[in-house]
């Protein structure tokens, strides 16, 4: 059963499975072979201590399970859905979100991203989980430009991909763009604004889930992920979350979230989510009014604001240290 007091910090924690791959193919393939447990170097330092507190075989122990030193600092503002757990049911998101480029060095990374997940049957070989949104990972790319990216998992990381490396996401013949494809233009403060919209959604009639893209323009269909892939997912998410991302070494400040401001800068110089939506079994959506739940990290560094007719600003400039 779900231990649901504890939820909130999985939640929480399900922000950075950013750092869950480095650049292999398969996430902790050679780690399941040797031993069923995530080794001391691959969890977060925040995320080991509520690990220490749970059961080994809680699905929050899955949620803290990272590809990240100790060495690392990760932060995050966003939100996540309020209604949560086994009888929650959730088929897709979509906004749409500014698009910027920071130059960044090995060993940071930012993100915005869409977390689309189901919490199994408690078992942490039984969470799964989609991914989808924009990153700058110099580590991965060897570039300081925002990409295009996907990543997916059906066993809680010890299998699953970013991207198309290894079979999984299906891209369409006639896709406008690949998963890690650079996206250009970026935004500029002050200066033009380049957008993406982003939905993804569970298709009623095959079951799988499906993502569009459109850059200034309406979303079209680039590829899904089959429903054959997963488990719990092949039939709904039972939690949703949307926000940004950012993680570095101890050696190096936090590079900046969104444009690089506080949300409190509002349109023109904060970077945005707009349009926020759910969308139904039936592929309808309803505007995203409120009822979600924050999360943020460090309010000094990073922050979000409250979502105002399907809105909220979120980011900040980086340079913190723990």
């Amino acid at each position: 059963m779900f231990r649901l007091a504890l939820i909130p910090q999985a939640i929480a924690l399900c922000f950075f499975f950013h750092a869950l791959q480095i650049s292999g193919v398969r996430l902790f393939t050679a780690i399941q072979e040797e031993n069923n447990s995530p080794p001391e170097d691959f969890l977060h330092g925040s995320a080991k201590r509520i690990l220490t507190s749970l059961k080994s075989n809680s699905i929050e122990a899955t949620t803290f399970g990272q590809e990240s030193s100790s060495q690392d600092e990760a932060y995050t503002a966003g939100y996540y859905t309020s209604s949560r757990g086994p009888e929650a049911s959730y088929y897709g998101l979509h906004a749409t979100m500014d698009v910027y480029g920071h130059e960044l060095k090995h060993g940071q990374w930012s993100s915005t991203t869409f977390w689309v997940s189901h919490y199994g049957d408690s078992n942490k070989s039984s969470y799964n989980e989609i991914q989808v949104g924009w990153h700058i990972r110099p580590e991965r790319y060897g570039d300081s430009h925002p990409h295009f990216y996907t990543l997916w998992t059906r066993d809680g990381f010890e299998t699953g991909c970013y991207n198309m490396d290894c079979p999984g996401f299906v891209r369409v013949n006639d896709a406008v763009i690949a998963p890690g494809d650079a996206i250009h233009p970026v935004s500029h403060v002050p200066g033009p604004i380049q957008n993406i919209t982003l939905r993804v959604l569970k298709d009623k009639t095959s079951g799988d889930w499906w993502v569009y893209y459109g850059f200034n323009n309406i979303p079209t269909g680039v590829g899904y992920f089959p429903k054959s892939i997963f488990s719990y997912l092949a039939q709904k998410a039972n939690v949703m979350s949307f926000g940004g991302f950012v993680k570095s070494t101890k050696a190096l400040p936090t590079p900046p979230m969104g444009s690089g401001a506080f949300p409190n800068g509002g349109k023109g110089r904060a970077a945005s989510f707009t349009d926020l939506r759910f969308i139904n079994q039936d592929g309808n959506s309803s505007p995203i009014t409120g009822n979600l739940t924050p999360l943020v990290t460090d309010g000094k560094c990073h922050s979000i604001t409250p979502i105002d007719h399907a809105r909220c600003f979120y980011g900040g400039p980086g340079g913190c240290v723990r």
